[in-house]
């Protein structure tokens, strides 16, 4: 019997960050260890919105089948008012539905409750021979120069028992363990922001009986009492959020039976209502806060752990999955040694800014809501969509057309970023000064390196191997292990960029070539390629290419576009940013290339 290799990486907390961190580190031959104080799995619908961007990473993972199995759609509002007459209703969509294209084909968000989306995340650890340990708790931990040496306390399922304490070594450690977590005290990073105070929340979920369950209703508004009652995937469960200024959110919390009485009162005559059980109930009061890093030696945090906000939107369990997105590829390098620990570095150059702008959108729409009574909707080019989201200035990206002034951008970045004086007076002021547009909102359209990679259906399979007529998507294509080079024939000659990839650490770099219909690639190529797509309907060719004379289109592990480049000098260069400037002699060595 094969040997268990011991945990390279320790992730604390088994919240959605640190799940997707742990799949994608597994998916990548990383073997870890993740803990959770908690005894019990958690209940409830918390998180519940799920972003187009999400969903094409849970592609990229293979996971997105069980999502849109258990998933529903944004339900539609109906806001009950007194004016101009009692019980008057008015309906209208939070998300009107958008036609999916080739290039988007997730552009609604959905809704799934964050117990069974934590569950799809638990069979997948399982399939990978993971489990979350449960009733585990971080007491402490020290870094040294080559490990980080960490203090459990093991209760199992007993939280009342005393545990058994543990001391063990991890190469690295991540703190995905929330806003009021140990791991980020303990590296004593700052936590800048507010907390608004005069904004007091209750939420959680309750069973209704004698409510239209697809609905999501709402009464009152933030000046009296607001209620908002939003049906869920399972039928008769309804979230619920109260608030208002004579909430007493903390008493609430415990009292489900006073709970109840108000819900009564604010929607009046509505005697067939009856409400039954709350299976979990929550004070909530607005923290709006950020790290100005995300790391400390060989710690970092993701999600929560580094940012919290204000609920309005449903941005932040999708921003925490693609912290640990941008992180798990980039520790799964430096652990296999194929990049340098500076890699590590551009997880905070990448995501700080994406969080920060999050951070504006949320609070904005919170005090739009106080304002007005109704969350904003999640309107195409708001940003809430996630799909402008973006690393335009990184270091590490490289855009063949733009490359001198994508180096002078992420130089101006850096020297923000280091200027933290500056940050605390106002993250998006500073972002605002150098141009960084995180999120997307004036994209033009034109495709840039560091973008997110657009899909593109209805390409055919004509790979040496492939006996039968078999279509793909790209999003099926690419992996959270690799990064993918996509070669476009009638742009670029593949024969020299096929020889070069395959001087890359193995398993590390997929060549894809994609050649327009009806003009196949020559059989040495097709030999040498690990894939070949024919382009039946032009879907890719109008998402990537649009008029550019760049041929050549890399996509990284987080399905971002890491470079556009259009002959094999300018992917080496690319490659070199990664891969410390070594390539590959033999399967099991590398040496250095220029």
């Amino acid at each position: 019997m094969a040997a268990v290799p011991a945990p390279r990486v320790l992730i604390v907390g088994g919240g959605p960050s640190g799940l997707v961190l742990a799949i994608s580190l597994l998916q990548n031959g990383i073997p870890v260890r993740i803990i959770e104080k908690n005894s019990q799995p958690r209940l409830g619908q918390r998180g519940a919105g799920i972003m187009p961007r999400s969903l094409e990473l849970f592609t990229i993972i293979r996971i997105i089948n069980k999502i849109l199995k258990n998933a529903i759609p944004v339900p539609r509002v109906r806001q009950y008012t007194q004016k101009p007459a009692p019980n008057d209703v008015r309906e209208f969509d939070m998300h009107p539905t958008q036609k999916p294209t080739p290039s988007n084909p997730y552009l609604n968000p959905l809704m799934l409750g964050q117990d069974r989306l934590e569950k799809i995340f638990h069979a997948a650890l399982a399939e990978l021979g993971c489990t979350v340990e449960l009733g585990t708790e971080l007491i402490s931990f020290t870094q040294f120069d080559g490990h980080v040496e960490a203090k459990l306390r093991v209760r199992g399922m007993n939280p009342d028992s005393e545990g058994v304490e543990e001391v063990a070594a991890f190469d690295y450690m991540v703190g995905t363990d929330g806003a009021r977590g140990v791991v980020r005290k303990q590296l004593g990073l700052d936590f800048v922001g507010e907390t608004r105070n005069l904004e007091n929340f209750v939420v959680g979920d309750i069973r209704v009986a004698g409510l239209a369950p697809n609905y999501w209703h709402m009464w009152g508004d933030m000046h009296t009492t607001m209620l908002s009652l939003r049906g869920t995937e399972e039928p008769g469960l309804f979230n619920f959020v109260l608030a208002g200024k004579n909430i007493n959110h903390s008493e609430l919390a415990n009292d489900p039976d006073r709970l109840r009485k108000i819900f009564t009162e604010v929607i009046g005559n509505h005697t067939e209502l009856i409400f039954g059980e709350c299976p979990w109930i929550s004070a909530y009061t607005p923290n709006i806060r950020m790290v100005d890093k995300f790391s400390v030696g060989r710690v970092f945090i993701a999600g929560d752990s580094a940012h919290v906000h204000s609920p309005t939107g449903g941005q932040g369990m999708n921003t925490g999955i693609q912290d640990s997105f941008n992180l798990s590829w980039k520790l799964a390098l430096v652990l296999k040694q194929f990049a340098p620990p500076t890699l590590l570095q551009t997880y905070t150059e990448e995501r700080l800014p994406v969080v920060a702008e999050m951070l504006n959108q949320t609070t904005q729409m919170l005090n739009q809501t106080f304002k007005t009574g109704t969350e904003k909707s999640w309107e195409k080019g708001t940003g809430l969509l996630q799909l402008g989201v973006n690393y335009r200035w990184s270091s590490i990206v490289l855009d063949e057309r733009r490359a001198i002034e994508d180096r002078e951008e992420a130089d101006t970045y850096r020297s923000y970023l280091a200027d933290y004086e500056y940050f605390v007076q106002g993250q998006q002021e500073a972002i605002n000064d150098i141009g960084v547009d995180s999120y997307g909102s004036s994209v033009d359209g034109h495709l840039r390196a560091g973008d997110r990679a657009p899909d593109a259906s209805d390409l055919v399979d004509r790979s040496a191997t492939s006996l039968f007529r078999t279509t793909y998507t790209l999003f099926q294509i690419f992996g959270s292990s690799y990064h993918t080079v996509l070669i476009f024939s009638n742009l670029a000659n593949p024969t020299p960029i096929l020889a070069l990839c395959k001087l890359y650490p193995t398993g590390t770099v997929r060549s894809v070539i994609v050649t327009p219909r009806g003009r196949p690639a020559s059989d040495a190529d097709v030999q040498n390629a690990d894939m070949v797509l024919e382009d039946s309907n032009g879907y890719a060719h109008d998402a990537y290419i649009m008029g550019n004379s760049c041929g050549i289109v890399v996509v990284r592990p987080d399905g971002a576009v890491g470079a556009i480049v259009q002959d094999r000098r300018w992917l080496h260069k690319y490659f070199l940013g990664i891969f410390q400037g070594e390539t590959k002699k033999s399967k099991t060595s590398v040496s250095r290339s220029g």
